[in-house]
């Protein structure tokens, strides 16, 4: 029954590359990874210019995340025993020392045009699926240069990235040690998933000049060689958000740059509120209103438990008027789409006569999705990272 299975996510992975998404067209099959040593390069934006950096500056600093660290939920692993393991996983979203300081924060300089090259590892830019996860989970990538996308694992991989909350690639790597390459001609934040197992994720920062650096697991960041001038600092971090500020380096100095992202870890996960609700409207009878003690609210998790995926609940029945608000309470990225042009499986997207479709972005952890139903009838949506793996809802909507 097992094969059965492993099969069968073959087939529908497969099945989902070639449903419109983009993949990369270079697939090899390679030797296992190897850790090299690092060469120089160029990259980043077409106009980018490498010029001698006579008596650049550096940025050195700690980034901080100061008082009390919550405990991220473990990650559940629940497939491919022989290759992945039956033990839960940590959490990879908060690495903190006991000192304080903030592993894999992204620092970055806005709008450099001209300097240093861009170092590369003589292998090149590449992230590997070893062991049922990505390696690394943080990393910087350069635009317009080659990157490389390895399955080191014996079994199906699915891995699936989104460019600012669109998909930038989606391919199925069903052999071991298969190899496909990518180019990202866009800056911004990546997003990766394994849609086959749900507990693997990573970041990639897509850049256009070489003024970066990841913090070390004591939080500590150096970004050499950089021209005299004032800079727009961006420090980012998957879990907490992201910070600008302002540094200025001197020729031949170092510019010091420490940051507690205290703040944005509250503002994320703020303290519970307690709420007042009003008291129900009564008739002239005395009798309780029951349309005003009906919610006008109706909320449903997105939820991602090892490798399901879910609507939560998955079936609702709601009165015209009622706002249905979705919320990602998982780690995985989630929509809540109805549009037909999105489907995998023709017939998914259901709507009454008349009723726009609709389609949210992408979702990541604790974002929310609002729609209000006026018009009474059937209405069937789904997720479109995982409707192939049964994340479809509906909605019944009563005069």
């Amino acid at each position: 029954m097992r094969h059965v299975l492993h099969i069968a996510l073959v087939l529908v992975t497969l099945t989902l590359v070639s449903c419109g998404e983009t993949a990369p067209t270079d697939t090899t099959v390679l030797p296992p990874v190897a850790e090299t040593a690092p060469s120089m390069s160029v990259g980043g934006a077409p106009n980018y210019r490498v010029i001698d950096v006579a008596g650049g500056g550096r940025i050195m600093g700690t980034v901080l995340l100061s008082g009390e660290i919550p405990s991220l939920s473990a990650r559940e692993v629940d497939r491919d025993p022989e290759v992945c393991g039956r033990d839960d996983r940590e959490a990879l979203e908060l690495i903190v020392a006991e000192e304080g300081g903030l592993g894999n924060a992204v620092v970055l300089l806005e709008g450099i045009m001209e300097g240093k090259p861009i170092p590369e590892p003589e292998e090149g830019w590449r992230i590997n699926q070893s062991e049922c996860d990505y390696s690394p989970h943080v990393q910087v990538v350069p635009t317009n240069v080659e990157f490389s996308i390895v399955n080191s694992d014996p079994i199906l991989h699915n891995i699936h990235s989104y460019l600012n909350n669109e998909t930038e690639f989606n391919i199925a790597q069903p052999v071991q040690n298969q190899l496909n390459t990518h180019t990202f001609k866009t800056a911004g934040f990546v997003y990766t998933e394994c849609d086959v197992h749900s507990w693997m994720q990573a970041h990639i920062v897509a850049v256009d000049n070489p003024y970066f650096a990841i913090t070390n697991n004591m939080g500590s960041f150096m970004i050499d060689g950089v021209p005299a001038g004032t800079y727009t600092a961006r420090i980012w971090h998957e879990f907490l958000g992201e910070r600008m500020t302002e540094v200025t380096v001197s020729a031949g100095s170092d510019a010091i740059l420490d940051t507690d992202l205290r703040d944005l870890l509250d503002e994320r996960m703020p303290p519970p509120i307690t709420v007042a609700l009003p008291e129900p409207a009564s008739t002239e009878s005395g009798e309780v209103d029951s349309a005003a003690e009906e919610s006008t609210v109706v909320i449903v998790e997105m939820q991602s438990e090892g490798s399901s995926f879910q609507f939560a609940p998955v079936d609702i029945t709601i009165k015209a008027g009622t706002m249905v608000q979705w919320v990602n309470t998982s780690r995985n990225r989630h929509s809540s789409t109805n549009d037909s042009q999105f489907e995998k499986q023709v017939g998914q997207a259901i709507l009454p006569p008349g009723v726009e479709p609709w389609a949210s972005v992408f979702l990541g952890n604790g974002q929310d999705f609002q729609r209000i139903f006026d018009t009474p009838g059937e209405y069937r949506y789904f997720c479109r990272n995982h409707e192939q793996y049964g994340m479809v809802g509906t909605i019944t909507v009563e005069p």
